[in-house]
C-alpha cells in the first residue's frame, strides 16, 4: 500500500512533525517517516479491512483516510459458455469433451452393450469367431434372402446346392467338379423272379459301374413307360436304340461290372430318379443290391 506523506520542507526533524493516517501516527525524524510505537502498529493488519459492493464494473479501490479497501464483483450474468459452466445437471456444457458427454466415449474393451455401427466393420480383420452356425434358418446378406438353409457337417470345399425344397450343403470341390457318387437300392425277389424300383440319382450323370449282390439281370431306364414298354424283350434281345434304356449288365455272382466306355444316363423328366428292372438270377430267392457309381453332370 502507498502512502502520501505531506511535504516536510522546513518541518522540525525531533518526531514533533506527525501524520496520522488509517489509525496510524507517523513521526518525521528528519530523514523518514516512522510510525508512533517502534513501528508496532504499521504492521497491524486488523487496521485495514474490505468492503465488497453489489456486482457492477469490476473495481478495486482504497481509501488512505480510513485505510478501507472498496471491491466491486463483475456481473457475469449475461455470459455464458464452457468457461463458467457448472456440469452435469446444470444445463451447461462444462462435462462436454468436444461436444459430447462422457457415456459417448468408450474403450473398446468396455464394449458390453449396444450395436457397434456398420462403417466400423468395413475391411479385413485378423479375428476368430466363435460359436455354431450348423444351421441358418435365414441367410440374407448378399444372397437374395435363402430361407431354409440346413448345413451338415460341412466340410472345406463343400457349396450350397438347392434341391427343390431346401438349400444344402453339397460336396463339390473347389475347382467346381462333382467327386464320384454312389447310390444303392435293395429288393427281395423270388428265384428267377423280377422287380421294378427306382433309385435317388443325379438328374443326368456319367455312370462308371454297377455292383450288384447276387447274379441278376439289371436294366437302368430314362422312365417309367420306357420301362414299360421294354417289359416284353428278353434279354438275348438287343434294346432299340432310343427306346429309353440307358444301359444294362448280366452278373453271375456278386459282382462289380465296370461301363466302359463311361454311359451318360438321365431322366427325361429332370428328375433326380433312375428307373431300374432288376431279374434275379441267383436260383433262390433274395435280397438283391445293386449299387451303382457315377459322377453327377447336370446340377
Amino acid at each position: 500500500m502507498a502512502i502520501n506523506f505531506p511535504s516536510t520542507t522546513g518541518q522540525p526533524t525531533d518526531g514533533s512533525y506527525t501524520y496520522n493516517i488509517a489509525g496510524i501516527v507517523y513521526a518525521w525524524n528528519g530523514s523518514s517517516w516512522q510510525a508512533a510505537g517502534a513501528g508496532a502498529s504499521a504492521t497491524d493488519k486488523t487496521l485495514f479491512s474490505v468492503t465488497q459492493n453489489a456486482v457492477g464494473t469490476a473495481s478495486l479501490s482504497y481509501n488512505s483516510g480510513s485505510g478501507v479497501f472498496s471491491y466491486t464483483p463483475p456481473d457475469l450474468s449475461s455470459l455464458s459458455g464452457p468457461n463458467i459452466n457448472d456440469g452435469t445437471g446444470s444445463g451447461l456444457d462444462a462435462d462436454l469433451l468436444d461436444g459430447e458427454h462422457g457415456s459417448y466415449y468408450r474403450d473398446a474393451g468396455n464394449l458390453n452393450a449396444g450395436t457397434v455401427p456398420s462403417a466400423r466393420l468395413t475391411g479385413t480383420y485378423a479375428i476368430d469367431i466363435s460359436g455354431n452356425a450348423a444351421t441358418a434358418s435365414n441367410v440374407s446378406s448378399g444372397l437374395g434372402g435363402l430361407t431354409g438353409v440346413t448345413l451338415t457337417s460341412p466340410q472345406n470345399g463343400e457349396v450350397l446346392t438347392y434341391t427343390g425344397s431346401a438349400w444344402v450343403n453339397s460336396a463339390v470341390a473347389i475347382t467346381g467338379l462333382q467327386p464320384r457318387k454312389t447310390a444303392s437300392v435293395t429288393q427281395s425277389i423270388a428265384a428267377g423272379g423280377s422287380a421294378t424300383t427306382s433309385i435317388s440319382t443325379a438328374k443326368t450323370f456319367a455312370l462308371l459301374s454297377i455292383e450288384t449282390s447276387h447274379a441278376a439281370w439289371v436294366t437302368l431306364y430314362s422312365s417309367t413307360s420306357a420301362r414299360s414298354l421294354d417289359s416284353g424283350r428278353v434279354r438275348t434281345t438287343d434294346p432299340t436304340p432310343g427306346s429309353g434304356v440307358l444301359t444294362e449288365i448280366i452278373t453271375t455272382g456278386a459282382a462289380t461290372q465296370l461301363i466302359t466306355p463311361g454311359t451318360i444316363c438321365f431322366n427325361e423328366s429332370s428328375a433326380a430318379t433312375t428307373y431300374l428292372k432288376i431279374v434275379n438270377d441267383s436260383g433262390s430267392t433274395n435280397n438283391v443290391q445293386v449299387t451303382l457309381t457315377y459322377v453327377q453332370l447336370e446340377a
